[in-house]
């Protein structure tokens, strides 16, 4: 975990942009169809988990009342809480996912936007992950994934697969599956009933 920790410190320190989110034709759109896949225009609180340099978290703060972004990486905490300082009713920690997560029932969410990271987990992790992200929505909560699908050194699962995980969460009911060549897009809402 340190030497992953100490990667990503070291790519945010040698550039703000490392994956040129903010760039990127394909971040860009890839941003504004997760966004667009939102059931709802608004949200009360709102958990973006792996939040980078804060490219998403910028656009997520616009339908949010609240919203609290989390990364494990130091450099990249420091350059969110940097970019959105302007917004006082966003937070940025610096968390140790999936260990680290927000107090269970001292922060109940309306959505929680998951993007490039669940495929970094190993099994046990995502598993806990899964728990954690049902656990922390609330009833008709909405959950969002968006994931990169070609493989690469780091990640543990492929992104289908991994998928098939969360639609397998019993309190989870999926709304959206939408499946582009570089990235897939999954969006599900926790049972009203539990």
């Amino acid at each position: 975990m340190s030497e992953r920790i100490e990667h990503f410190d070291r790519l945010y320190r040698d550039d703000a942009d490392p994956w040129q989110v903010e760039a990127s034709w394909y971040e860009r759109r890839k941003r504004a169809l997760v966004l667009a896949a939102l059931p709802r225009e608004r949200y009360r609180r709102a958990f973006e988990p792996g939040c980078g340099n804060g490219a998403m978290t910028r656009q997520l703060a616009q339908r949010c009342d609240t919203l609290l972004a989390a990364d494990f990486s130091a450099a990249a905490v420091a350059i969110a809480r940097e970019t959105l300082a302007p917004s006082p009713h966003v937070q940025i920690e610096r968390l140790h996912l999936p260990e680290q997560w927000p107090a269970p029932g001292a922060a109940q969410f309306d959505l929680i936007l998951v993007s490039e990271l669940a495929y970094y987990l190993d099994d046990a992790d995502l598993a806990c992950f899964i728990s954690h992200c049902v656990d922390s929505l609330n009833p008709a909560g909405d959950l969002v994934l968006c994931h990169w699908r070609h493989p690469f050194d780091d990640r543990r699962h492929d992104v289908e697969s991994m998928y098939r995980r969360f639609d397998r969460a019993k309190a989870l009911s999926a709304t959206i599956h939408h499946i582009e060549t570089d990235f897939q897009l999954g969006v599900w809402q926790r049972s009203a009933s539990l």
